[in-house]
């Protein structure tokens, strides 16, 4: 499959954090490509989302493998407004290089404002304006354009958002808020065709640190305990 998204996003100028967002004119992104796809890595069945119109188990479809790379039948859509929260957890430790997005591209449809938060598993609508992104993007408008039949095999509608790689090493889930749409009608619904976060994973997740702790200093003692119940089991036999 090739991929046009490498230069599709403007040399990576709409994402910022906050601060001048033209550092990106001094360090050009560094291209990805297909082999990097995290798509293996997300956890699609603890996929979660808030004011999301389809249900958890549906939200995975805009994950989309090569051979469905083009197809809109499936996609997410914010529900009550124009605002959604989606919780992308992995299967282990990842460092995102970057997320592309395929959007609707008329103006009320398509997200603007995007928030990223590294590792936030706890965000809602109540404390999300409360809580400070990782990381800024916005979509520009473009997208696909008209119904949900068939293919759309515009590669110009694939756009690559690329991340700061040092603020997401470690990763272990990746949240986005949409904040807004190109119309700023928050009463409009926001559309996602098409999702795909490239990076690197880097390790499993490690288990529990306490349980092990508690199992390997458990055990000496368990054993000890074993062996004063059968001496004293064997005294009261006596």
């Amino acid at each position: 499959m090739s991929h046009s998204c490498e230069h599709e996003h403007h040399h990576g100028g709409h994402g910022h954090d906050g601060h001048d967002d033209h550092d990106h004119s001094h360090v050009a992104p560094i291209p990805t490509n297909e082999s990097q796809s995290l798509r293996q890595y997300v956890d699609v069945f603890k996929l979660t989302g808030l004011n999301i119109a389809q249900p958890n188990d549906k939200i995975q479809k805009v994950f989309k493998d090569g051979d469905n790379k083009y197809q809109v039948s499936d996609y997410i859509e914010s529900d009550a407004d124009a605002q959604f929260i989606l919780n992308i957890p992995f299967t282990g430790n990842v460092k995102l290089y970057s997320i592309i997005l395929r959007t609707n591209g008329e103006a009320a449809n398509c997200p603007k404002t995007i928030k990223l938060f590294k590792n936030k598993t706890n965000l809602d609508f109540d404390n999300i304006n409360d809580t400070k992104p990782t990381y800024k993007i916005e979509q520009p408008q473009v997208g696909h354009l008209g119904d949900e039949n068939g293919d759309d095999v515009d590669e110009s509608s694939f756009v690559e958002h690329y991340l700061p790689r040092n603020l997401f090493q470690s990763t272990t889930q990746l949240s986005l808020f949409v904040e807004n749409n190109w119309e700023d009608d928050e009463d409009e619904l926001t559309k996602v065709y098409y999702m795909e976060i490239r990076g690197m994973f880097t390790s499993p997740l490690s288990k529990d640190p306490v349980i092990t702790l508690y199992e390997s200093a458990a055990n000496p003692a368990d054993h000890k305990n074993l062996l004063a119940n059968e001496i004293g089991n064997q005294a009261g036999f006596d």
